[in-house]
C-alpha cells in the first residue's frame, strides 16, 4: 500500500513541475523568442530583380510589452536591411491606457529601409481610444497609413509595385472597391489587411501576395491539434502562408506582442521576410 501511495505522489509531483514548466515557459520565455520566417516569392515570371519586404504585426504595447521591446524589436528588423516595411495593425493593447504614447513615434522612427514604411489599421488601433492617437503616432512615425487606398512604390531599376491598404474589418470601414479604385493592372500588387479572412472579399487576380495579421497564430498551438483559438476574421486563414491560386499567396504574420493573456506556446513571436522577384 505504501508503494503505491509513494508511486502517486511521484506521480502528481513529476505533472506538477512539467505543468509548472510549461506556464513558466510560455509566460517568460516563449513570448519573448522572436524568431525571424523568411520567403522567396516570383510576382513576375522570371524576375532577376528583387526587393526586400519585412512584415510586423501585432505588437500591442502595454503592460506585456514595453518600448524597450519595441527598441529591441527595430533594431532586429533593421538588421534585416529592408527595402520596404509592412505593418498590418494592432500597435498599443488598449491606447487609451499606454501611458508613453508620446514615446513611440522616436523608436518606430529609427526603422530604416529604402523605399518607404506602409501601415494598415488594426482593430486595437481603433477600440480603447486608439482613434485617437494612432494616425498621428504612425504619421511622426515616418509611416503611410493606407486606409482603403493604394500607391506605386517605384524602384531604383525603373521597376514598380502597387501597394494596397484596406481598412480594418471588424471596427473601421474596409472597402475592397475603393481600395483598388484606378490601380496599375499591369503592375504586381502587394496588398495588406489586417483580418486575414477579410481576403475572402478580394478577386485574387487583382493582387499577388497579401500580408495579414490579426490572428497572433493562436497564441496558443498544441501540436497535432493547433491553435486552440483564434478570434473572428482569422478562423479560416490561422497562421503562415496559404496558397489562394496558383501564383496568389496570403501570409498570416503571428505578431509580436499578447492580448487577453499574456502567453504563447508553440507559437513564437515572428518578423516575416519577403524577397521578391520583379
Amino acid at each position: 500500500m505504501k508503494t503505491l501511495i509513494w508511486a502517486i505522489i511521484k506521480c502528481i509531483m513529476i505533472i506538477s513541475t512539467a505543468v509548472a514548466g510549461i506556464v513558466v515557459y510560455s509566460v517568460k520565455i516563449e513570448p519573448n523568442r522572436l524568431v525571424v520566417n523568411e520567403f522567396d516569392f516570383e510576382l513576375v515570371s522570371g524576375g532577376e530583380d528583387s526587393i526586400r519586404i519585412v512584415q510586423f504585426s501585432d505588437v500591442h504595447l502595454g503592460p506585456n510589452y514595453s518600448l524597450k521591446q519595441l527598441e529591441k524589436l527595430v533594431h532586429k528588423i533593421n538588421k534585416l536591411r529592408p527595402d520596404i516595411i509592412t505593418f498590418t495593425g494592432d500597435l498599443m493593447d488598449i491606447p487609451s491606457q499606454f501611458d508613453d504614447r508620446s514615446k513611440i513615434s522616436e523608436i518606430l522612427s529609427k526603422l530604416n529601409n529604402t523605399y518607404g514604411n506602409y501601415a494598415v489599421w488594426g482593430n486595437h488601433d481603433y477600440g480603447g481610444g486608439g482613434v485617437r492617437f494612432y494616425e498621428d503616432i504612425m504619421t511622426a512615425s515616418g509611416f503611410e497609413i493606407l486606409k482603403n487606398e493604394n500607391g506605386i512604390i517605384e524602384l531604383e531599376n525603373g521597376k514598380a509595385l502597387n501597394v494596397v491598404g484596406v481598412d480594418d474589418a471588424m471596427l473601421g470601414n474596409p472597402d475592397i472597391q475603393m481600395a483598388f479604385a484606378g490601380i496599375n493592372s499591369h503592375l504586381p500588387t502587394l496588398l495588406l489587411l489586417h483580418e486575414p479572412d477579410l481576403v475572402e472579399e478580394v478577386a485574387y487576380d487583382k493582387v499577388d501576395l497579401i500580408l495579414a495579421g490579426h490572428s497572433h497564430g493562436g497564441q496558443v498551438v498544441l501540436p497535432g491539434i493547433g491553435p486552440l483559438y483564434t478570434p473572428p476574421l482569422a478562423q479560416k486563414y490561422e497562421k503562415g502562408l496559404y496558397a489562394l491560386e496558383v501564383g496568389k499567396h496570403l501570409y498570416v504574420n503571428s505578431g509580436i506582442g499578447t492580448t487577453k493573456i499574456a502567453i504563447r506556446f508553440g507559437n513564437p513571436p515572428e518578423i516575416s521576410v519577403f524577397d521578391v522577384f520583379l
